[in-house]
């Protein structure tokens, strides 16, 4: 995603220090927790030039290991569900940051014998990836580059981007007859970015921004910001705030103007007596955590010990899909339609070899998500 999007903190993440090759074994249950369990995966050289998957992800790093080790626990999953349906063993490269060092990995994985990469994880190591000219298999980077960036004939991007999912939010108020939308922004790039990539697509299908405004926790300040949009005649508000930040204004701002989100203002953790606050707002999320019983979703075990946040459980959800997007690249294996009905949303290839993700819509209901739309009658 653009990773910078989630408050990052170190975790252990590793059995082993060195930047060595590990291979996964296959756990009946993938553990969780931001660190890998002992006896989650049997951590051993693999043997030269073996016909292999591998993983590079920055297992090291102390700001994304661990989401990092979240998408190896999830990649793992998603091979043992597979069974014998791979003869291709997964096998991990934990990095840190440095994207010199992260190129070397994936040199190494394809003298080791490498037929398909799952990764880099963060955008600078894409891009320094991409152009580096070592991209000669399949490879599966889990960020989505920027727009100028040309991609190898072998290389695909896929990731969980916010931008993304403000755009598709506004395509949705657009589905439900929104024309004149306010906006509430925070003083951080992210927040800037989501403001921005919704303010694209609204005004592209010929709708009006009739006002930003910035985020404040106090109570006056919050009522001048709901007569200005009274008076601006707003049909409704995009929130480009977290959770904690979305319960803390929604209710000064009133819950009779139609208000949406994305999957920032959900966090399945919180008590449901918190999310009382955001009753009748409308965001977008992946199936993984808003529908359990999704086909999709029943086929790949969840890890046996919670994860301490949901950005975990998102990344993990990304790489049961980056694990299956992945075989598809190595067979063919893309539906008719070009699209999988992924455990992150409906997914399918686009321009510039970038995965699409289609996410879910709900709707807060007595402090619970509820499903909104198509998915509804899933």
């Amino acid at each position: 995603m653009a990773l910078a999007q989630q408050e990052q903190q170190e975790q252990p993440a590793t059995t082993a220090a060195e930047n060595t090759p590990q291979e996964s074994g296959k756990p009946d249950e993938p553990a969780a927790g931001g660190a890998a369990q002992p006896g989650a995966q049997s951590a051993q050289r693999a043997p030269a030039a073996k016909a292999h998957v591998a993983l590079i992800l920055p297992i090291k790093s102390p700001g994304l290991g661990r989401l990092a080790e979240a998408v190896r626990l999830g990649a793992t999953a998603a091979a043992a569900a597979d069974g014998d349906e791979t003869s291709l063993a997964l096998v991990t490269y934990p990095t840190g940051d440095d994207v010199r060092e992260i190129v070397s990995a994936y040199e190494a994985a394809l003298r080791q014998g490498a037929r398909l990469v799952i990764g880099p994880l963060a955008k600078p190591a894409v891009h320094a990836l991409a152009k580096s000219g070592a991209v000669s298999v399949p490879t599966l980077a889990l960020s989505v580059p920027d727009a100028d960036l040309p991609p190898p004939a072998n290389l695909y991007f896929f990731g969980l981007p916010l931008e993304a999912e403000a755009r598709q939010v506004a395509q949705l108020a657009q589905s439900q007859g929104r024309r004149r939308a306010a906006i509430l922004v925070m003083d951080n790039a992210l927040s800037r970015r989501l403001a921005q990539s919704f303010t694209d697509e609204w005004t592209r299908a010929g709708r009006q921004i009739v006002g930003q405004h910035m985020f404040t926790s106090e109570a006056a300040q919050l009522r001048k910001i709901r007569d200005a949009m009274a008076a601006a005649n707003a049909d409704m508000i995009f929130f480009a705030l977290d959770a904690q930040r979305a319960r803390q204004v929604r209710p000064y701002l009133g819950k009779t103007l139609a208000t949406y989100a994305t999957s920032q203002v959900h966090a399945p953790a919180n008590d449901v007596v918190g999310q009382h606050d955001l009753n009748g707002l409308v965001f977008v999320d992946m199936p993984w955590l808003l529908v359990p019983d999704h086909p999709a979703v029943l086929g790949y075990r969840r890890p046996s010990t919670a994860f301490p946040a949901t950005d975990q459980d998102r990344f993990y959800a990304l790489g049961i899909d980056a694990w299956r997007l992945g075989q598809a690249l190595l067979g063919d294996g893309l539906d008719a339609a070009g699209s999988i009905d992924g455990v992150t949303g409906d997914i399918s290839l686009g321009p510039g070899h970038q995965f699409r993700r289609e996410p879910v819509a709900a709707q807060f209901v007595q402090g619970v998500p509820r499903l909104i739309g198509p998915a509804a009658g899933r």
